[in-house]
């Protein structure tokens, strides 16, 4: 598990003075730093479920259309879907890059 004191400005400085991303990692179990230190994004998105076919809900693949949009405005974006529910991460993705693609 990470821990939640990395949510803090001299670790946010400290990424920065390398260019180093902190990892966005959405899931319930980390914190979600989402904080520009790097010249690039690097966000694991592991929210996708095995009781839904493409492993998020409409309203949960928007929100990370519009997340990785404004990312896209900070600099290039690494996102990918990641989670025990592995069999759904491809769909989960696909429908995000169809999204994007709009």
């Amino acid at each position: 598990m990470r821990s939640p004191t990395f949510a803090c400005q001299e670790f946010y400085d400290l990424a920065h003075t390398h260019n180093v991303a902190i990892v966005y990692a959405k899931d319930e179990d980390f914190p979600e730093i989402d904080q520009h230190t790097a010249d690039f994004i690097y966000a694991r998105l592991m929210a996708s479920r095995e009781d839904l076919e493409n492993g998020v809900t409409d309203a949960e693949l928007d929100g990370f259309a519009a997340q990785a949009r404004a990312w896209a405005k900070r600099g290039d974006v690494f996102a990918y879907f990641i989670s025990g529910a592995k069999v759904r991460n491809p769909a989960a993705a696909q429908l995000l890059i169809a999204k994007l693609a709009k």
